[in-house]
């Protein structure tokens, strides 16, 4: 009779208060989970603040509502979150690492990479930790030790868009262009609806002058995102490079459609009318440019030229010489004023340009010299 009156106090000292509250904790944490798994953060924080409330030391639910809040982009209060597990258990590797990636987010780099370092000593099978301190080292330019620890994810088996993307990137930016294009292809083949990959490796292959290759990448992208100003921009500069005008000026056409106030766009339309023959046009374009840059002395230069093929001479002579003052050293302007000044029979003045030309180093205005200053 002693021994059962024993086993109902045990019992009832086990389903009391004590009892209640912890398996209160236990509720209020699992409906957390169900909510973050339902991507209800707001509601998951809540349910892991009343768990917490019930239970201060429950360190899954603080490192849960950390994940949480990183989700909503409230990273303080993640890194609080984050910080309190570690306080709790500092062998809670996850709990590093996503404070790592938190401050990867924040854009705190340098803070990443030593919370990421920290990571790795702790558990050196963690891929994702190599992948956002890569990350973060290629955000400060250190493309070679992005490049390493991209690689070391990847060899772990983190064959994943950003992975082959951030280490393409690096690659590109110390101009190993070979494995930046594979890389980008990776990339490619894991997300084919992306057009950034096939973007940048047309940005590789105008530096490395292949047009054809340079067009059929950003062909490719423009299918995927046909409102992309700087698609047609980068596509009619590599038919312009081919010396295809006519297809190139269709795609400034669009590219100042899509952006009027494309600068770039304005100047290689206005180029390539130039080159065509269509001076007026030209001369429009580059007015506008000019109204937006009045400082850019290239510009004046090249209205100058403009209207120096068009004859109107005193028009010309009036950009180089703006030009000129722009830009004291601006050997060019004082080459075209040269050639203005001869067309207005004015000799002298134009062996005078000639000769600062010869000391600033123009080298095409050497056999110019003697003609002009005999």
């Amino acid at each position: 009779m002693r021994l059962t009156a024993i086993v109902i106090l045990f019992l009832s000292y086990n389903n009391g208060v004590w009892g209640q509250a912890e398996k209160s904790a236990i509720d209020h944490y699992n409906k957390g989970v169900e909510y973050s798994n339902a991507k209800n953060y707001e509601l998951a924080i809540a349910s892991y603040s009343t768990c917490l409330e019930k239970d201060p030391n429950y360190i899954k639910a603080y490192y849960n509502r950390g994940t949480c809040a990183m989700s909503l982009q409230k990273y303080d209060d993640a890194i609080a979150d984050f910080d309190k597990t570690i306080n709790i258990d500092p062998e809670f590797t996850k709990a590093y690492l996503y404070m790592g990636y938190t401050r990867l987010l924040q854009g705190d780099y340098h803070s990443s990479i030593e919370i990421l370092t920290k990571t790795i000593e702790k558990d050196p099978s963690l891929t994702k930790a190599f992948l956002h301190r890569g990350t973060a080292h290629m955000k400060t330019g250190n493309s070679d030790n992005a490049i390493n620890d991209m690689t070391n994810a990847i060899t772990m088996g983190e064959h994943t868009y950003a992975a082959f993307l951030n280490r393409a990137i690096s690659k590109n930016k110390i101009k190993d262009y070979a494995g930046a294009l594979s890389d980008f292809t990776a990339a490619a083949n894991l997300k084919p609806d992306q057009y950034v990959t096939a973007f940048e490796k047309a940005k590789i292959y105008l530096k490395l002058q292949k047009y054809h290759e340079a067009i059929s990448e950003l062909s490719y992208a423009l299918r995927k995102n046909p409102s992309d100003a700087d698609l047609y921009h980068y596509r009619g500069y590599a038919k312009l490079m081919m010396e295809d005008m006519a297809s190139a000026l269709t795609d400034y056409h669009i590219c100042l459609q899509i952006n009027p106030a494309h600068p770039q766009g304005l100047k290689n339309k206005a180029l390539i009318s130039s080159k065509m023959g269509k001076h007026d046009e030209a001369i429009t374009d580059f007015s506008n440019l000019i109204k937006t840059d009045p400082k850019n002395a290239e510009l004046f230069v090249l209205r100058g030229t403009s209207y120096l093929t068009s004859k109107e001479y005193e028009k010309a002579l009036e950009d180089f010489t703006q030009a000129i003052h722009l830009k004291s050293d601006f050997a060019e302007a004082y080459f075209n004023r040269a050639n203005t000044y001869t067309k207005l029979l004015d000799q002298k003045k134009a062996c005078t340009d000639i000769k600062q030309c010869i000391k600033l180093g123009y080298s095409p205005a050497q056999a110019h010299v003697s003609n002009l200053c005999n």
